[in-house]
């Protein structure tokens, strides 16, 4: 959420600029569920400009096409390369002690099509961001998604047989943490109105 100036005498209301893009998993057969996006997945899409079903300027489409579902339980945590079984999957892992980005190269370097990292936490949280640690380091090439640990037992148990694919969509739905901050204006008298940020 970005708050912006009135451009006028202060008659309007307070603009907060959200932005609502949002990265999505959806596991075949299973209902979707709306996940925490690498920063760079937007620059893949953007790299992606003609490809079908993305749109230019809003930076939404598909992240990762249908693809099947990898995960082994020896490197479940990410903590070294994956085997050759990962090469054109979506590797699923599970959040602990490695870099977001760390795993994501890994998965670039075993030639995987994505990421879907399992959150850790027993409470989802969706206020956070996932950055590249240098970024005049160029960002991994594999797009990256986290999602709630109520995933687990499909992603890492279940996993056998299974498709996903992972998307950037719009929704107008506010993170807690946004949700927090408008309440918070409001309670305090602010006139705020919302608008898209593209």
């Amino acid at each position: 959420m970005v708050l912006a100036k009135s451009e006028n005498d202060g008659s309007q209301p307070l603009a907060i600029l959200v932005d609502y893009k949002a990265d999505y998993l959806q596991v075949e057969g299973k209902e979707r569920v709306r996940g925490i996006g690498a920063e760079w997945n937007a620059k893949l899409l953007r790299q992606r400009g003609a490809a079908p079903g993305v749109e230019k300027g809003l930076e939404k489409g598909p992240l990762c096409p249908l693809t099947p579902l990898y995960f082994e339980e020896k490197n479940r945590l990410g903590m070294s390369n994956w085997g050759t079984g990962a090469r054109g999957a979506l590797i699923v892992a599970v959040r602990g002690e490695v870099e977001f980005e760390t795993m994501a190269r890994r998965a670039e370097a075993c030639g995987a099509r994505g990421l879907v990292v399992v959150d850790d936490n027993d409470v989802w949280e969706d206020d956070w961001d996932i950055a590249v640690d240098d970024p005049r380091r160029p960002p991994p090439a594999v797009p990256i998604v986290v999602v709630p640990k109520t995933w687990e037992e499909v992603l890492c148990k279940e996993h056998t047989g299974l498709q996903a694919e992972m998307w950037r969509e719009l929704d107008n739905t506010l993170s807690k943490e946004d949700a927090k901050t408008l309440q918070f204006m409001r309670m305090r008298g602010a006139e705020v109105c919302l608008k898209l940020q593209k």
